[in-house]
């Protein structure tokens, strides 16, 4: 009997490591499960924040875009604005010096017209004394 009661005895304490194993092993899994949750509502969680700061990161760089376009715009403005500036300060430049080459080329044509009017009335009275000495000369002859 003592080898029948030393077998229920082994059995039992077989059955007892293997509840134990059983249950360990369950908790473990039980906890590795809850571990893998927890991490899985983690991840979900950064991803979320992750996409709120990229969310944000983008609507950052939306109004930067619109910054640097304003602010591209106001240089073209002023740079048009001092374009028109130097070209209004040419045209006054240069409608001077047109005015004073204009001056200066006024008493050039003065004096060209007047040597053109001398010359022409140089060739009349020229052209009227030689006429004059002919028709004394052919009066001369006359007589």
């Amino acid at each position: 009997m003592m080898v029948q009661q030393n077998k229920e005895l082994f059995l039992l304490q077989s059955e007892l490591i293997d509840m134990k194993v059983n249950m360990a092993v369950n908790s473990s899994i039980g906890q590795v499960i809850e571990q893998i949750r927890q991490l899985k509502t983690d991840m979900h969680a950064q991803i979320r924040d992750l996409r709120d700061e990229v969310q944000s990161f983008k609507s950052e760089m939306h109004e930067f875009k619109h910054e640097i376009r304003a602010e591209i715009r106001e240089e073209i403005s002023e740079l048009r604005h001092e374009m028109r500036d130097e070209f209004s300060s040419l045209k006054t430049r240069m409608t001077a010096v047109e005015t004073k080459l204009g001056m200066v080329s006024e008493p050039r044509k003065e004096i060209r017209n007047r040597f053109i009017d001398y010359c022409f009335k140089g060739g009349w009275l020229l052209l009227a004394a030689t006429v004059s000495y002919f028709v004394l000369q052919f009066q001369l002859l006359i007589k």
